[in-house]
């Protein structure tokens, strides 16, 4: 598991330059639909009115997620151990629409206060009109559900009596298409036992809420009439107003004259001083490592796509700040190896899109060779890391050992999905409809297997380099 240098620029691994292929949110445009829209929505809908009726919300267990945010906060803090944890259920409002944005954000406190719930919700509406491209009207929403979850041990909810202590920097996560503000809860709750302020935006793709339009549409499909926000927009926002805004958070370590989250070039004099990381999954990967400006860090788990190579600043400026990328042999979705075929058609690879960069990549197999890399003291600031290499006989096809799409994020958001989507999967396989590795976690189950080792090395590596 230990660092080996990956060089770029290299030609791709298919033999074949092709930087317009794009991922995450692009790629839904290349989804066929195989049967007339009407005709799939009813049939899913039947599903889902079959299968609901005996359903109640996901209970993932946390003890063990309890343990890994422990675990993470200790090597974070070199010992110092995990603070108590507050969560808010925010909101910020996009300048010049009004529009309200939901962003749940997570910060140390030294308080005391009850235990709070993550209203995560789950819209079948909106599933089915993002893979269907059914109109507002004809997607019902009797099926959407509340899926309340549980936080981990030492959580409590934001109040006067838990406010706010000195963080040491931010770090905002970005979900995926189809994705939640709690998608990676796990990693919130780590970093903020760590003594990070953590903000997670609802984008306009999220599977909670049937009102929010994606400004995405595709080819050939006339543009949304009144699109929502878009991730830049939202992203900003989120940092302007979560973070920064009303001078909720007070800050330690501060370095001045140096520039650590600059969107659009703005001048604040605190976010000048203090380190913002980005952190996205899958579409949110682009998210994080697309956005303009200056970080403390930059992380893309399940999902990277570089700027291509003609676009020399803006390579440059996103090799300017530290890089971390996962990806997993096991991804149905955004594969590390060249796919002809896969849910989105042929795609070269992570691993040909990051051996382009002009950069040197330490490499890791599993997040355990970062983790050791990170407890020895080398913390490279252009990380790789890659799931290769399976258990023999934990699945009954060997690829589903390694972590799927979906196994980075948490149990508990995945968990309350399966709840919903198992009964539909055979349906949508039927009707041609991608399930985004669904079907496989369905069997393997890994997300608190995979977060056990992540998490604290995710966790660990942000505290080094953001110092």
């Amino acid at each position: 598991g230990g660092p080996r240098c990956v060089r770029g620029p290299r030609a791709a691994a298919d033999g074949r330059s092709n930087p317009s292929r794009t991922r995450g949110v692009d790629a839904i445009d290349a989804i066929p639909t195989v049967v007339p829209r009407r005709a799939a929505l009813t049939a899913l809908t039947a599903a889902a009115a079959a299968a609901s009726r005996d359903l109640s919300p996901a209970t993932a267990s946390v003890a063990s997620t309890s343990e890994v945010v422990r675990e993470a906060a200790a090597l974070a803090t070199n010992g110092a151990g995990a603070s108590t944890v507050a969560f808010d259920d925010a909101t910020v409002t996009i300048p010049g629409t009004g529009q309200v944005v939901p962003v749940a954000v997570w910060y140390p406190t030294d308080g005391t206060g009850p235990t709070p719930t993550y209203p995560h919700a789950i819209s079948v509406a909106k599933i089915a009109r993002v893979l269907l491209n059914t109109p507002i009207r004809l997607t019902p929403r009797f099926l959407d559900r509340d899926f309340p979850l549980e936080p981990s041990a030492g959580v409590v909810r934001a109040s006067t009596s838990a406010p706010p202590k000195n963080a040491r920097g931010a770090v905002v996560l970005c979900h995926g298409y189809l994705g939640s503000r709690f998608d990676l809860v796990d990693l919130a709750e780590a970093l903020a036992a760590s003594g990070f302020v953590v903000a997670a935006p609802e984008f306009a793709e999220s599977l909670a809420s049937p009102d929010t339009v994606s400004a995405q549409t595709r080819p050939g499909a006339k543009p949304a009439a009144n699109p929502s926000a878009t991730r830049d927009v939202v992203l900003a926002s989120a940092i302007e107003q979560s973070i920064f805004g009303e001078d909720k958070f007070t800050w330690v370590g501060e370095r001045d004259g140096e520039l650590h989250a600059n969107l659009g070039g703005d001048a604040n004099p605190t976010r000048a001083k203090v380190p913002v990381a980005l952190v996205g999954q899958s579409a949110g990967a682009s998210t994080a490592t697309g956005a303009p400006g200056s970080f403390a860090a930059r992380v893309a788990i399940a999902g990277f796509r570089p700027p291509p190579s003609e676009a020399h600043e803006e390579v440059l400026a996103l090799l300017g700040d530290p890089l971390l990328v996962v990806a997993s042999a096991g991804d149905g979705v955004i594969s590390l190896y060249p796919t002809d075929g896969g849910v989105f058609g042929p795609y070269r690879g992570i691993e040909a899109e990051v051996a382009s960069l002009p950069a040197e990549f330490a490499r890791f197999d599993g997040a355990g060779g970062l983790l050791d890399s990170v407890r020895a003291g080398d913390a490279s600031r252009t990380s790789f890391v890659t799931y290769e290499t399976g258990k023999p006989g934990s699945a009954p096809n060997p690829g589903l050992s390694l972590p799927c799409h979906i196994s980075f994020l948490s149990s508990r958001t995945n968990d309350a999905m399966v709840d919903v989507l198992g009964p539909l999967l055979p349906v949508a396989r039927l009707l041609g409809v991608p399930v985004l590795d669904f079907d496989r976690y369905q069997v393997t189950r890994d997300s608190d297997r995979t977060n056990a080792v992540l998490v604290p090395a995710i966790t660990a590596w942000l505290a080094a380099v953001m110092r």
